[in-house]
């Protein structure tokens, strides 16, 4: 993978960091978006200092303008080959109690970002016949939500399924697979804001692995769709749930 261009959304933080730290390990040369600038350029420089090429870049992946801005200054320094969609908001709470237009707010991320994003990334990976597109989505895609709040984010993560399965199919004739995967709870700063002590408890005990996923589990399966070991694998969503979907 050493040369590669990769683009990761949401690389400020959290997963996005994560994936965006094991491609530049692999020797990508890596564009960390983020619509906080400083999120990006900080772990932009924490690769930087590690020997690798990183570029951190302020966008709103729901802005499609601010998006295709986003990869003309990327594409000076090489087009992207890999894209991953790690972007997203996380809405908790029933859906009749939360506000007017907190759907639209969610899925102009979790799913407008991904259309954006993979419209900006296409020309250059149809000219090149090749290309690799992964996107985050979750296990709340294929639960109704998993649990009680989680209706509306896993209703915008049923979305990214559906993306990834036909985008599969309308791109593999171009030489460009488009897989995702599926977290459970991961550890991160915005899962632990997001869910009470209590209710963190009580999804723990459904997972047979008994651990929450960290950070590297889900960068190291995406490196894998990422690379050339993937090269037959397209429209794949592949869960990363310590065996919660068997429960």
């Amino acid at each position: 993978m050493k040369g590669r261009v990769a683009f990761v959304t949401g690389a400020g933080a959290g997963i996005g960091e994560a994936i965006a730290v094991a491609l530049a390990n692999e020797g990508c040369i890596v564009a960390l978006a983020d619509r906080d600038r400083t999120a990006a350029e900080r772990a932009a420089a924490s690769i930087a200092r590690d020997g690798h090429t990183a570029h951190a870049i302020a966008v709103d992946v729901g802005d499609d303008s601010a998006v295709a801005k986003a990869f003309a200054a990327i594409g000076k320094i090489g087009a992207p080959s890999i894209l991953v969609n790690a972007a997203g908001l996380l809405s908790v709470g029933a859906v009749a109690d939360l506000p007017a237009g907190e759907f639209d707010r969610v899925a102009r991320v979790n799913v407008d970002g991904i259309v954006h994003c993979v419209r900006a990334a296409l020309p250059a990976m149809r000219a090149a016949r090749s290309g690799r597109i992964v996107n985050i989505a979750s296990i709340s895609a294929m639960r109704g939500g998993g649990s009680v709040g989680n209706t509306l984010y896993g209703a915008t993560k049923a979305a990214v399924v559906a993306l990834t399965m036909g985008l599969a199919r309308e791109l593999g004739p171009s030489g460009i697979t488009v897989n995702a995967v599926a977290p459970a709870i991961v550890d991160t700063a915005m899962t632990h804001a997001a869910l009470t002590d209590e209710r963190r408890r009580r999804i723990l005990a459904r997972i047979p692995l008994g651990r929450f996923a960290t950070t590297a589990d889900i960068a190291d399966v995406v490196t894998f769709l990422a690379s050339e070991r993937a090269s037959f694998i397209t429209g794949a969503v592949i869960p990363v749930d310590g065996g919660i979907l068997t429960t």
